[in-house]
């Protein structure tokens, strides 16, 4: 991974283009939650979140734990623009970068929410995914019948509750966080989802 500084005490991290494979998805999951991790004690994330939990009138994210959820989750779809990587480039933002630009894709976006999530005591995973049908890149589509279509998008995840064992693992017990979907609350799952690789933080 190549670091490049962009003003202090702001860092990038610049990813490799790749051929789009499973270890390419993994090896993005596994830096990914490696920013999360560094960042989940960072005074800049910690200001956030808490400053919005505040803002939103959380008193006490104990008996309040879904309303604080929410209301990060909600900021950052909200309030962080979505914006394209570079052409021919995948980044990953800090999430000081991204608070202090106030944009980025659904890997800067989700990266930021998972670290403000941490930064208060929550559980997080992140969730490769890739679907079929509306609002699914078709050049992710599978290109014949029984193959799977490729990973062209990350959710984040919660845990909260009790697992039931009516789900697979990874969601038993967690609530999915979409960060680019207007109006999406915490447990929306993108319609047309076929493929999921998950990572916990």
């Amino acid at each position: 991974m190549v670091t490049v500084a962009l003003g202090t005490p702001y860092l990038l991290d610049t990813l490799p283009v790749t051929d789009g494979g499973l270890d390419a998805v993994r090896d993005t999951l596994k830096k990914m939650a490696a920013i999360v991790r560094k960042y989940k004690t960072d005074v800049t994330t910690l200001t956030a979140a808490r400053g919005i939990l505040t803002s939103s009138g959380i008193t006490d994210v104990r008996s309040q734990r879904r309303l604080a959820i929410a209301a990060l989750q909600g900021w950052v779809r909200d309030r962080i623009a979505y914006v394209y990587d570079p052409n021919g480039a995948e980044m990953l933002q800090t999430p000081p970068r991204t608070l202090s630009i106030g944009t980025g894709d659904c890997d800067d976006k989700v990266i930021l929410l998972l670290a403000m999530l941490e930064s208060i005591g929550f559980d997080t995973e992140l969730l490769a995914v890739g679907g079929v049908g509306a609002g699914w890149d078709p050049g992710c589509a599978p290109q014949s019948p029984g193959e799977s279509p490729s990973y062209s998008h990350v959710l984040g995840a919660v845990k909260f509750g009790k697992p039931t064992g009516q789900r697979p693992w990874f969601l038993d017990g967690w609530l999915t966080l979409e960060t680019i979907v207007s109006g999406a609350p915490p447990g929306y799952m993108p319609p047309g989802v076929r493929v999921v690789m998950p990572w916990v933080v």
